[in-house]
């Protein structure tokens, strides 16, 4: 195939030929087309079709489209002959002769050796799997089952790291029973070895000085989910030993909000703001608290939200206080609506 060789081509760049447009008026000519032109193109394209078994049709202006498409296929074909992808029971077992593994099956190959590795991880890779331990269950927490004197931990499979599935059944009865005493308050806790690949569950009594030296009330950070180390529940014994267990979620993000959808009216018209809660129990603090301010339902101008204050957050909740500006016709305050946001 070559390009138009008529008479009156122009240079389109580079030396190539190309055609130029009529102008009688500057006495310029248009490229001569030439049947030798003319039938090459058609021949380049016919021998497309014909190669991929299409009878040539008038009536069918999509043959050089079906063509590319038939052959390619026929190559994509060859290709899967000749190199086939391999299976995910292949890809694992390493029977990889002459096979293509896709990316789904790739995946797959690296949760199954994942999940079989017992080994220790050493230090530098952990260095780049920052992420909180997440559980595995619909709502992110352990089922506990409590009795008199006793708690015991059924079998929950979590991730460690966001790089590695466990799975606590792999723990004994024994290892997941646990004796309580009266009127006390405990931690269940789930925590990973990174040396030894053990993972290993235990009680904590809040007033044992080797789990809590410094006598830190129950609800502190510093009983909070580590990487490595997650509190499963919050266990508390009444004085005949019957146990009240709260499990606290674990996620690597975990997200919760509250939001009026209306003004409110103040109970006290000398108190102009409301009071608000957020229930969580969850296994860390939040980290971050976040106010979006809405017009929804506003019923006067006047309505403002002047503030939004808050106590300390918990693993278990906050607890917040929103005010406002404007009075009603009572005089009673109002507050505007809003929605509030946290985040761990």
């Amino acid at each position: 195939m070559d390009r138009i060789n008529g008479a009156g081509t122009t240079d389109i760049g580079g030396g190539r030929r190309g055609f130029r447009d009529e102008n009688l008026g500057a006495g310029v000519e248009g490229t001569e087309v030439t049947a030798l032109w003319c039938n090459m193109i058609q021949e380049e394209i016919m021998k497309v079709c014909v190669e991929a078994g299409l009878t040539p049709s008038e009536a069918d202006w999509t043959q050089l489209y079906q063509a590319i498409g038939i052959m390619m296929d026929a190559l994509f074909a060859d290709v899967e002959a000749a190199y086939p992808f391999a299976s995910t029971a292949e890809a694992i077992a390493g029977l990889l002769l002459n096979k293509i593994i896709s990316p789904k099956t790739l995946a797959d190959v690296l949760t199954s050796r994942l999940a079989a590795y017992t080994g220790p991880v050493d230090s530098d890779t952990i260095t780049y799997l920052n992420v909180f331990p997440a559980i595995l269950t619909a709502d992110t927490t352990a089922s506990i089952t409590g009795s008199v004197g006793q708690i015991v931990v059924n079998p929950f499979k979590w991730v460690w790291r966001q790089f590695k599935q466990l799975d606590v059944n792999s723990l004994n009865l024994a290892a997941r029973t646990f004796v309580t005493a009266a009127s006390k308050t405990y931690h269940l806790r789930l925590s990973y070895n990174v040396g030894t690949g053990v993972q290993t569950l235990s009680l904590k009594d809040l007033s044992n000085a080797g789990y809590n030296p410094s006598g830190l009330v129950e609800g502190a950070t510093n009983f909070d989910t580590t990487y490595d180390d997650m509190i499963l529940a919050r266990v508390v014994t009444n004085a005949g030993n019957v146990p009240t267990v709260v499990p606290l979620k674990n996620a690597s993000r975990m997200n919760a909000s509250a939001q009026r959808t209306s003004p409110v009216m103040s109970p006290d018209p000398a108190i102009g703001f409301v009071t608000d809660a957020i229930s969580l129990n969850w296994g860390r603090r939040p980290a971050q608290i976040a106010l979006e301010q809405t017009t929804a339902n506003v019923t006067i101008d006047a309505d403002s939200l002047q503030s939004i204050s808050s106590g300390t957050p918990t693993r278990y909740g906050i607890d917040f206080i929103v005010g406002g500006t404007s009075t009603g016709s009572t005089g009673y305050y109002m507050t505007l609506p809003y929605k509030i946001g946290i985040s761990a």
